[in-house]
């Protein structure tokens, strides 16, 4: 499957995984099948990310919220080069509080951007 470390490109985590090449969360058959994420929208990814507002954006973040299991993870590197991370799983997740607010707090992110924070760990 994938090693961590590696680079991949969005061609080849859809030719595994499917799903959407552009998608941050790409989803098939109604399940989120990666987490491709940017340090512009959540820098401190894959630990903590910051998911987004809007009509697509947010039931696909509250997807993420309450999926349970493993969920690969790439970092973006630059363009075409997506670095797998491992295989992460949902902890935590908030939608509100000082501890939402703190975890925004220096992203670069306005605090009304974000839909919800989830938090991930390393699976074993």
């Amino acid at each position: 499957m994938f090693v961590i470390g590696r680079d991949y490109t969005r061609n080849e985590i859809h030719a595994q995984l499917g799903g959407s090449k552009v998608s941050c969360l790409p989803t098939r058959d109604g399940a989120i099948v990666a987490a491709c994420l940017t340090a512009a929208f959540s820098p401190d990814a894959p630990r903590v990310v910051l998911c987004g507002q809007g009509p697509r954006t947010g039931p696909v973040s509250a997807m993420l919220a309450r999926h349970r299991g493993a969920i690969p993870v790439f970092i973006k590197l630059g363009a075409s080069r997506w670095e797998f991370r491992g295989a992460f799983e949902v902890t935590g997740s908030l939608v509100a509080g000082a501890r939402f607010e703190s975890l925004i707090q220096g992203s670069g992110r306005a605090v009304d951007s974000v839909s919800v924070v989830v938090l991930l760990e390393p699976t074993a």
